[in-house]
This record gives structure tokens, C-alpha cells and sequence, in this order.
């Protein structure tokens, strides 16, 4: 089960069920009911979470033994697990997240996993954000490093995609009210340039705090996201329909009236088309759509 996906720490944190099980006749005894044996008294396949970063174990660490020499060793952990995210499609992302179980015993005696017919994930994710997609357990070899040799690994990927209601109602749809906002100024008569300079300063302001309070929902990254083109194309608009405030307001001192109220009535309908065509370019051609 997966309970956060954590963009910023480039993180997950999920709870993770493992069972091993394994055949050691030196184990066998006389039965009938199985016994509890302290990991350190035997032989156990010595396993490592490669991307783990804090765990916290909510099993004992016993193994059963069966009569016939079977053991099974069950334990079930909590915590944070490290993960690379993509998100140059931000908020409009997927995601694999992987856990990674590594055999990490040392000696000749070689350890192979097998995957259980039975593995899976939560039918529904503690997390409301995100859906699962889909998901797989495998069995695979892995290097350990330069000039070694693989070991194996069992490799859990679950994919997962972001829902988009959240940032579509509450950041997009906020900041696209803000940028129409902006256009006010080419109702208002040019005469009153005071009153055009207010509205569109005051919509410049509003997406400056907007990028900041957006800023803190990836980390620093060394590229812009879907999200952070639209913000800044949103941004550069606001700031050309104020450079259109101040020439209208130009052209009305200098006696071109008219001409200050033509500009105005063609930017009514100029100035809405290339929002349009940055919406679809930021937020839907973007994503291969």
C-alpha cells in the first residue's frame, strides 16, 4: 500500500508485506505443530531494500519452521523509499515507483529468488492523489558494481498517475480567471489610465505569489514543467497588457484618442487568442495529447 507520493523529497513512503520462504532439512524435527526459531540462530537469505531510506520492521524477527524443514520468514515494513520522479509533465505526470529487495549475503553459497503467484498491491491506494495503473513483481539479476557479479533481486514496480482535479480547480483555474482579469483594461476607457495600471499591476502581483506558492511543490529543478510554462506564459501576458496599458495611455495624452480606443478594441480579442494557443501549447500539446 502506498500512503504519499512525495514530489519535493523525490520520495514515496508505502508499507510492504514480504514473505520468504525457503527448505533447510538440517531444520527438520519431529512436528507435528512448527516451531519459532531467532533469525540469528540460522541460515535466512540476508535481504536489503536498495532504495530504502527509513524503515520501520512491525513483525518480530522470527522464522517458522515446519517439521518437513520449510521455513518461512514473514515481516512487514513501513517507511520512506527513495525514487527518482519525471516531472517534466507536472501535474499532469506518471510515475513508476519501485521497491527493490536484494540479496545481500556474503560466501559461495549463491541465492536465487523466485516470485510468489500471489504478490499484489492494495486494491485501493490509502492516498487519494494518485490511481494505480498498473503494477508487477519479477524476479531479476542485478550488478552489485564494476566488474561484479549480478545478484538476484525481486523488483515490486507499481505505476501510478497523478489526478489532475485538485491542481485543475484549485492552481489552474484560479490563475486563468486571474489572467482574464487582466483584460478588464481594454473596457476601461483610456482616459482612465489610473484605474488600467491598478487592474493589471494588481493581476502581475497575484501571479508573482501564485509562482512562488507553485514553486514549492517539486524541488529545485534544472527544467521547467508543464506547470511552470504555463505560469510563466500566463506571466509575460499580464505584463504585455500592461506595456498595452501605458502606450494607450501615451496615445490619449498625445490627442490620438481614437487610435488609443481602437488598439484597446482589437486587443479585446488579440490578447484572449494567444492566451488560448498558450493554454493549448503549455498544457495540452505538451503532453503529446
Amino acid at each position: 500500500d502506498i500512503d504519499e507520493v512525495n514530489s519535493v523529497a523525490q520520495s514515496f513512503k508505502a508499507t510492504v508485506y514480504a514473505e520468504f520462504q525457503w527448505h533447510d532439512p538440517s531444520l527438520a524435527h519431529a512436528g507435528p505443530d512448527s516451531t519459532r526459531r531467532k533469525l540469528n540462530d540460522i541460515w535466512y537469505p540476508e535481504t536489503q531494500i536498495l532504495n530504502q531510506q527509513k524503515l520501520v520492521d512491525t513483525f518480530p524477527r522470527f522464522a517458522e519452521v515446519r517439521p518437513n524443514g520449510d521455513v518461512i520468514f514473514r515481516q512487514r515494513v513501513w517507511g520512506d523509499f527513495s525514487q527518482n520522479l519525471e516531472l517534466r509533465h507536472f501535474p499532469f505526470d506518471k510515475q513508476r515507483l519501485e521497491i527493490t529487495l536484494v540479496n545481500v549475503a556474503f560466501g559461495s553459497t549463491r541465492v536465487r529468488y523466485e516470485v510468489n503467484a500471489g504478490s499484489g498491491v492494495s486494491e485501493k491506494l490509502r492516498i487519494p492523489d494518485w490511481k494505480v495503473l498498473s503494477w508487477d513483481v519479477s524476479a531479476v539479476d542485478i550488478p552489485v558494481g564494476a566488474g561484479s557479479s549480478a545478484v538476484s533481486a525481486v523488483v515490486l514496480s507499481v505505476d501510478v498517475e497523478r489526478y489532475i482535479s485538485y491542481f485543475t480547480l484549485k492552481v489552474i483555474l484560479p490563475l486563468m480567471l486571474i489572467v482574464a482579469m487582466s483584460w478588464m483594461v481594454f473596457w476601461i476607457d483610456p482616459s482612465l489610465a489610473a484605474s488600467q495600471i491598478s487592474v493589471g499591476v494588481t493581476a502581475m502581483l497575484t501571479l508573482i505569489a501564485y509562482r512562488f506558492a507553485i514553486g514549492g511543490m517539486v524541488p529545485r529543478l534544472g527544467f521547467l514543467t508543464s506547470l511552470d510554462y504555463f505560469v510563466m506564459g500566463s506571466t509575460i501576458l499580464v505584463f504585455l497588457v500592461l506595456l498595452e496599458v501605458v502606450y494607450t495611455a501615451r496615445l490619449f495624452q498625445s490627442g490620438q484618442q481614437e487610435k488609443a480606443r481602437e488598439v484597446d478594441k482589437h486587443a479585446r480579442w488579440i490578447v484572449p487568442s494567444i492566451y488560448l494557443m498558450i493554454v493549448l501549447e503549455t498544457l495540452y500539446f505538451r503532453l503529446g495529447i
